[in-house]
């Protein structure tokens, strides 16, 4: 059986690419590490370079080079098929559209449906049961969001971009503060002055943005869980920057060792139950209970940081559930 894990490059690997090719490695599959950006097509058979993993090598650790002889390999003669990471904007929608092809026939652990259209800000109304999120407002149109802050004088929201990544661009807007407009114009597009400066020269220049009521909840911390075929597998807590509003560990967050309760763990599983239905069986989950804060789809991490907070290993576990789960499927 064989695996094959696309990501953005071959010279550094991320925290899950390292880990989990280890677990399927561990458990008898092969391996192949493949460039998610090179996804070419030979006569409509898909195909990338990647690196087939000596069944022998040492373990990878993140940050390491997939380590072999780079070859072209096609996508239809793996079993399965777990694309860890977004692909660059300059080709994203060719990846998404050829990816979405290959899996016609070739089995994907997270399905090109799911990442391209419930990955956004967009879908936590869907996803998430409304009494476990914050009202939010999605709008290209400064005016609307500026009224919408304007309706309740002594409310605190957070101001973000849909589809943004890794906390980039997310605000806090205090009441009455003096950088709310500016903020909102900005994630916006700044589209009147744009228009002021250059008329209808310019083009289309409006964003989207997100306006999220604030949920007092996260002082106390946010809990990153990790869902694999409907079952929480790990998890860690999250200790932001002190200079931060932010807790995410690639800007200076620290993960920590922390229990679920039982509400906690039954809030994540019915979140990932629900992906499941889409196609979805690797996800992370943003919890500041009772509210969910972020549904992560396209490399969640987790298990290299819970590793880290605690020195839980849980990418066997992941990949033992995933491995069942398709066999189950092609029995069906």
């Amino acid at each position: 059986m064989r695996l094959l894990i696309l990501t953005n490059t071959l010279d550094c690997l991320g925290e899950n690419d390292a880990p989990i090719s280890n677990a399927f490695r561990r458990l008898g599959w092969e391996v192949i590490i493949g460039e998610l950006n090179s996804i070419s097509a030979d006569d409509y058979r898909f195909f990338t370079k990647g690196v087939l993993t000596p069944q022998n090598a040492e373990p990878y650790h993140p940050g390491c080079v997939a380590r072999g002889t780079r070859n072209a390999y096609f996508l239809d003669e793996c079993q399965l098929v777990w694309v860890m990471g977004h692909p660059q904007d300059r080709v994203s929608l060719d990846i998404w559209q050829m990816l979405w092809l290959a899996s016609r026939t070739t089995s994907f652990v997270n399905s090109i449906e799911g990442l391209v259209f419930l990955t956004p800000k967009h879908a936590l109304g869907y996803v998430v049961p409304k009494a476990n999120r914050a009202l939010s407002y999605i709008s290209n149109d400064f005016s609307l969001l500026w009224d919408r802050c304007q309706e309740t004088s002594d409310q605190w929201w957070v101001a973000k971009p849909p589809n943004s990544t890794c906390g980039q661009n997310v605000f806090v807007l205090t009441p009455k503060g003096p950088n709310v407009r500016a903020i909102l114009q900005c994630l916006t597009g700044n589209t009147t002055a744009h228009k002021d400066s250059y008329g209808e020269l310019g083009g289309f220049k409006a964003e989207y943005a997100v306006l999220q009521k604030y949920i007092p909840e996260v002082v106390r911390g946010e809990k990153r869980i990790i869902v694999a075929c409907g079952e929480a597998v790990a998890w860690h807590g999250r200790i932001g920057h002190p200079d931060d509003h932010r807790s995410n560990i690639v800007l200076g967050g620290t993960p920590i060792p922390v229990d679920l309760n039982e509400n906690e763990i039954q809030l994540a599983e019915s979140v990932g139950r629900k992906l499941m239905a889409h196609g979805i069986n690797f996800v992370g989950i943003d919890v500041a209970y009772p509210y969910i804060i972020e549904v992560n789809l396209v490399n969640p991490g987790g298990l290299y940081d819970l590793q880290c907070a605690s020195g839980v290993d849980r990418s066997d576990k992941v990949s033992e559930l995933i491995i069942a789960h398709f066999k189950n499927n092609s029995r069906s």
